[in-house]
């Protein structure tokens, strides 16, 4: 059941048709029709307009006058009901000159009848133009008065609740990653105190038993305790030479010297060992702290809220209502949000008035037009909006667009390629693309490249900034660390508003960038995701423009050209290149450096293009 949508400005508009038979000009009564037809086109409910008009001209109007003019009303209102119907719409001019003429037909039809409440052809005519005239100025004017609402309506939630909830868990959270990251304390060395501990193990098992226990330990001038200290400590130096020093100095104290070197190794070891699992608790914890800041980012994010700015951009919103009016829609629910960035988002609830449907995307043509922002229907909106009531989201489109093509090549020994790719186009404006390269090939570097870009598409997708979603997706893949098999992560994080493109390369080949004829090499050195814990993750800032193209590569691409400088032969092959479709560069790309292989594929390779434009 649709909801019925009534508001003080449609309910002055019925007062009007009411009060309407009061004012007579010349023996006619303009207003009548031109008031129900302006509310009729306006959105007003048609059943109660009718009602209200009918009522003023059963109380005010004379009854020729009331017969004439319900005629008038009745065949002004199927008219523009059957074009609406038929056509999906009715626009206000058409409305206003459809009104005039029945006015004007209906009169001159009143005068042959030589009915009460007759006048003259000229008085016709005039009465037919200013009824034609008054709607389609009024209902403009009306459609440009900002709606009211009651205090008492619920507004649709149109963005997260709760922020300052929000930020208080992130503060909670950031003190949880607070509190871990103070437990971690890793250890390279062994303390005096642990190396006291070990010696007296050692003693303990060897010496209690020896008959010159009371000898080497209880004498002075029997310097054991020095002797197996110095040993522990060369030990732990882990240097051979110092090793064979002491334990040669410790032989000439005591006479079981080889059963006393080996469970001084034995002792060391498990400590050793034991210290090995307290770091990797320590790497665990601060995994815990990594992912704490992370969650933190994001509620931090959530509760940043979209300012709803409806009511000051007023003036929009009407000529969004007018425009929608014009192509047949009927707004039920408008709200415009504009986030940190100035960014705005159209909220629309609403249906057609007749049975044809109308593209959305028509509905952001339109709304582009008014508001002087570039709109396009959100990703997974319907394409059309029908008689049945549907909400719809309209995005401001940025400065920048992108596209992209891939060319791939697999090893030549293999039947599937080890290199997985993305291309993501976001909801905050940005484009994001990304190349992981599994280590080896096969299968086995195939799930785990394809693991690597799986969370990089999630993270991205969840709002999280690159470094942000890199550090968290490096962590799950420590904590992961199946057959020690590794990735390497290209990624690109491009503002489509200002062309400003983030750049993080963990373990990753060169990344290329055309501007005209002019190439430009990104290269960070590091080792791939998920070797440890503490990775860093490298930026370099370019800025891109129109007609830019940025085209990443995997180590199979340049390892095997036979050249001095393949990073100078893979620009040569770029600038060659005479092309604006993504797809056909990266085509182009592959097919030269398989001319510089001999056609050999002695490893995947991978080609990603993404070409910039403006809109």
């Amino acid at each position: 059941m649709r909801r019925f949508n009534f508001n003080l400005k449609h309910m002055l508009v019925c007062m009007a048709a009411l009060l309407s038979p009061q004012f007579q000009l010349a023996g006619v009564y303009p207003l009548v029709p031109a008031l129900f037809m302006t509310g009729f086109v306006c959105g007003v409910n048609r059943s109660l307009l009718f009602l209200c008009s009918i009522c003023g001209l059963l109380i005010l109007a004379p009854v020729s006058v009331m017969v004439k003019y319900a005629l008038v009303i009745l065949l002004s209102a199927a008219l523009v009901w059957g074009l609406e119907q038929y056509t999906g719409h009715c626009r206000t001019h058409v409305a206003g000159a459809l009104c005039g003429g029945v006015t004007v037909v209906v009169g001159l039809c009143w005068n042959g009848l030589h009915l009460p409440g007759t006048s003259g052809l000229v008085i016709r005519i005039c009465e037919g133009i200013l009824v034609t005239g008054f709607i389609y100025v009024v209902s403009r004017l009306v459609m440009m008065i900002p709606d009211w609402e009651p205090r008492s309506e619920m507004p649709v939630v149109m963005y997260a609740p709760g922020g300052r909830r929000l930020n208080e868990y992130a503060e909670s959270f950031e003190k949880l990653s607070r509190t871990f990251r103070k437990m971690n304390r890793y250890k390279e060395d062994f303390s005096a105190e642990e190396l006291g501990r070990m010696q007296t193990e050692v003693t303990g098992r060897i010496c209690a038993s020896c008959n010159q226990c009371a000898i080497c330990w209880e004498e002075d001038t029997m310097p054991m305790y020095q002797i197996l200290y110095r040993f522990l400590q060369a030990l732990q130096r882990g240097r051979e030479t110092d090793v064979q020093e002491r334990a040669t100095e410790l032989g000439e104290y005591c006479p079981y010297r080889e059963d006393l070197i080996e469970q001084v190794q034995l002792v060391f070891e498990k400590a050793h060992l034991n210290m090995a699992w307290y770091n990797r608790l320590q790497e665990n914890r601060d995994v815990i702290a990594q992912q704490l800041d992370a969650m933190a980012y994001i509620m931090e994010d959530c509760a940043n809220e979209e300012t709803d700015v409806t009511a000051k951009e007023g003036k929009i919103t009407a000529s969004m209502r007018y425009a929608w009016k014009e192509l047949g829609v009927l707004v039920e629910q408008l709200r415009i949000l504009e986030n940190s960035h100035g960014k705005w988002q159209v909220l629309f609830q609403g249906r057609t008035r007749g049975s044809k449907c109308i593209s959305v995307r028509e509905m952001a043509r339109l709304i582009s037009g008014v508001s002087g922002r570039g709109f396009a229907p959100a990703k997974d909106s319907k394409a059309l909006l029908g008689t049945e009531s549907q909400s719809l989201i309209f995005c401001e489109n940025s400065r920048l667009t992108a596209g992209y093509g891939v060319a791939r090549a697999v090893r030549e020994d293999e039947q599937v390629s080890g290199d997985n790719f993305s291309f993501q186009m976001l909801d905050n404006g940005c484009c994001v693309m990304a190349v992981s390269d599994g280590m080896g090939s096969g299968y086995a570097a195939c799930k785990e490249s394809e693991m690597v870009i799986d969370l990089i598409e999630k993270f991205m997708e969840a709002g999280f900034l690159p470094d942000t979603a890199l550090r968290m997706m490096n962590s799950a893949m420590v904590t992961h660390g199946e057959h020690n098999l590794f990735s390497t992560v290209d990624l690109m994080r491009l503002d489509l508003d200002s062309g400003e493109a983030a750049f993080y390369k963990i373990g990753a080949a060169t990344t290329f960038i055309r501007h005209g004829k002019e190439v430009r090499m990104v290269t960070q050195k590091s080792m791939p995701v998920g070797v440890f814990v503490g990775q860093q993750v490298p930026k370099v800032t370019e800025q891109l423009a129109d007609g830019d193209f940025v085209i990443m590569v995997t180590d199979g691409v340049l390892e095997h050209l036979h050249v001095r400088d393949a990073g100078e032969t893979i620009c040569e092959v770029i600038r060659g290149i005479d092309t604006n479709n993504a797809a056909e560069f990266s085509r182009l790309v592959l097919e030269q450096v398989l001319l510089y292989t001999g056609g050999r594929v002695r490893d995947d390779m991978t080609v990603l293009t993404a070409g910039i434009w403006s809109r």
